[in-house]
């Protein structure tokens, strides 16, 4: 009933996302204390399990926002538009430079769609159509499984009882053949098959690249960059096919980035620090604190008064709110939908699929992600489910896992509240059904893939 409830209300009735998280858990708090053979004892910790994640969600969620709006309100997340629109004047070479390279770092450090807000002005200013531009703005969330530095995974983590590293690394292997489906893509949408012949082979490397960096940074270096990390990799060896033309780079625009990069790294490399920080507690614990101090960077290099940091911070909780209500409901619902024994009694339910339930995983994950529109929630619905069903059948958890959070987090990016963004960000409220039609390809051949590398692994 849960999941029927969030499907009717977001789909059918057409409300937001944290009203119809509210909807979500009373409706799984209701079935726990009615239904026979649910255990309502479990609730009350369930709740309790779940403020906890939800706050240190929300905390790195505020974070990155507000990073945003303060490079905003500075110029900066401007003169990186202008610089990246001067760059390259091919618009099919830009846009897969975009969709797997810029867009999936910046989705990465910010997340919750804020690399839509980023990419679309500059598709838009190298000449492409508000239809285009608004695709592929939303395929540039790619990186989704890491977006504001992996929030959602750190909650399938939780929920799954595995290692946030390990949930990670099995992800980003999971996520090496997705990421050039979408640098092909992106070519096909710009330039049709020409622009294939002519720059999908460009495309397609730049996706590799994305992939191996996501993977190393995720295995070697800090987890929570890993899409970041791949981002950022595939966004170098761009600039280095076009250094010609690298005059008038905005390093003052990126230094904040490269700032938060170094505390983030700092923090996560030295191992008597990182267990010193671990012991003050989850505020300094994690990038919620490096995302803030970020922040603060920010303001004085841009030379920000009193009245602009306002205006950002208060642009920041109107950001901010509506997601804080949809994480939170859809984060407690999956606690008590787990804590009351009704995953288990679901999961005994979809072992009936057998050897072929690795197929209907991701299938499941995808639904997920289009009800919610966030990785974190889906994760937070569906990832208790997946994992007693995985456990019952004998395969493999942390597979399974990372199907979960990977197939979620790509179809996140067809949810209506993603797609109201991208249509704010080109001029097309209103139109976000020709937005969902012309996005669909990329997703579906991944969910795909992940069905596909379930079956035979």
């Amino acid at each position: 009933m849960p999941f029927a409830v969030a499907a009717v209300t977001l789909v059918g009735l057409g409300w937001t996302a944290s009203r119809a998280g509210a909807a979500t858990l009373a409706t799984a708090v209701v079935g726990a204390v009615v239904w026979p053979g649910l255990e309502a004892a479990g609730v009350p910790g369930a709740l309790l399990g779940g403020l906890g994640t939800s706050a240190q969600v929300l905390y790195v969620l505020f974070g990155g926002l507000l990073l945003y709006n303060l490079l905003s309100a500075g110029g900066a997340v401007e003169a990186v538009s202008r610089f990246l629109g001067r760059l390259e004047p091919d618009p099919v070479a830009l846009a897969a430079g975009i969709v797997v390279g810029v867009a999936p770092f910046f989705e990465s450090i910010t997340g919750f769609g804020v690399a839509v807000v980023i990419s679309a002005p500059i598709l838009l200013a190298a000449g492409f159509t508000p239809l285009r531009a608004a695709v592929l703005a939303s395929w540039g969330q790619c990186a989704v499984p890491w977006g504001a530095l992996g929030v959602g995974t750190v909650i399938g983590a939780h929920l799954a009882d595995i290692d946030f590293g390990m949930l990670s690394d099995a992800s980003a292997f999971l996520s090496l053949p997705l990421f050039p489906v979408y640098g092909v893509a992106a070519t096909a949408l710009a330039g049709g098959w020409t622009g294939v012949r002519r720059r999908g082979a460009e495309a397609l490397m730049l996706g590799l690249v994305a992939g191996v960096g996501t993977l190393l940074t995720s295995l070697y270096l800090v987890p929570e960059l890993s899409g970041a990390g791949g981002g950022l990799a595939a966004t170098a060896v761009f600039l280095a096919g076009r250094r010609d033309r690298l005059a008038g780079v905005p390093l003052r625009a990126l230094l904040p980035y490269a700032f938060l990069l170094a505390l983030l790294a700092t923090a996560n490399g030295i191992g008597e620090l990182r267990g010193f920080m671990e012991r003050l507690g989850p505020v300094v614990d994690g990038p919620g604190l490096p995302l803030l101090v970020s922040g603060a960077f920010a303001a004085v290099l841009l030379g920000l008064g009193g009245e602009e940091t306002g205006a950002a911070t208060r642009s920041t909780l109107t950001q901010w709110l509506p997601t804080a209500g949809a994480v939170l409901t859809f984060v407690l619902a999956g606690e008590v939908v787990a804590g009351s024994g009704a995953a288990g009694l679901l999961a005994g339910g979809a072992e009936a699929f057998g050897r072929f339930f690795p197929a209907v995983s991701p299938v499941l994950a995808a639904l997920g992600g289009v009800l919610t529109g966030s990785n974190a929630a889906s994760n937070a619905l569906f990832m208790p489910l997946q994992v007693e069903a995985a456990r019952g059948l004998d395969l493999p958890t942390v597979l399974t896992a990372a199907v979960q959070n990977v197939a979620g987090s790509h179809a996140s990016m067809l949810a209506p509240q993603r797609l109201v963004l991208a249509a704010t960000a080109t001029g097309l409220l209103g139109r976000e059904g020709d937005i969902l039609r012309a996005s669909i390809a990329p997703v579906a051949v991944s969910v795909g893939l992940l069905a596909l590398i379930g079956m035979f692994s």
